[in-house]
């Protein structure tokens, strides 16, 4: 009769391994962009088609209400738009992916500021070219104190 060798895992080990094998692949495709004012406003955007409501003023940068509307010249579908604050630790607040391309997109979100800054909004469309716009926000008060 032969041996049989088991392995005993501990918990903590079966868990690394389980979570290692989902994170990793993600981890790979994460992309977190830190692009400051300068580098948005040398991209020379065009805000054709792009309406975007935010108040210029708030009274707490906790929770800044955001409206977004995007129109594209005739044949060109929205693809991809990221909404930026550049004044944050992480700049990049919002990344959207349409999983099919939209001749028309309208969006509201809410932000959370580091304080008083211009919101960009930037959109990638069906033939590659990139449009954006910003608006400038007065914050009263700062709730972005622990780097998030």
């Amino acid at each position: 009769m032969k041996a049989t060798t088991l392995y005993a895992l501990q918990r903590r080990d079966y868990l690394a391994l389980c979570m290692g094998s989902l994170v990793a692949p993600l981890a790979a495709q994460a992309e977190v962009l830190n692009i400051k004012e300068p580098q948005l406003r040398a991209m020379q955007l065009r805000p054709d088609g792009i309406v975007m409501d935010l108040p210029n003023v708030a009274d707490s940068s906790a929770s800044v209400p955001l409206q977004v509307t995007i129109q594209p010249p005739a044949g060109l579908l929205v693809e991809m738009v990221d909404v930026y604050v550049p004044e944050n630790p992480l700049t990049l607040a919002l990344k959207l992916r349409l999983p099919d391309a939209a001749p028309r997109f309208a969006f509201a979100t809410r932000l959370r500021l580091a304080g008083s800054q211009r919101v960009w909004v930037v959109a990638t469309l069906s033939d590659g070219s990139v449009r954006g716009t910003s608006a400038a926000i007065e914050v009263i008060s700062s709730s972005c104190f622990d780097a998030s």
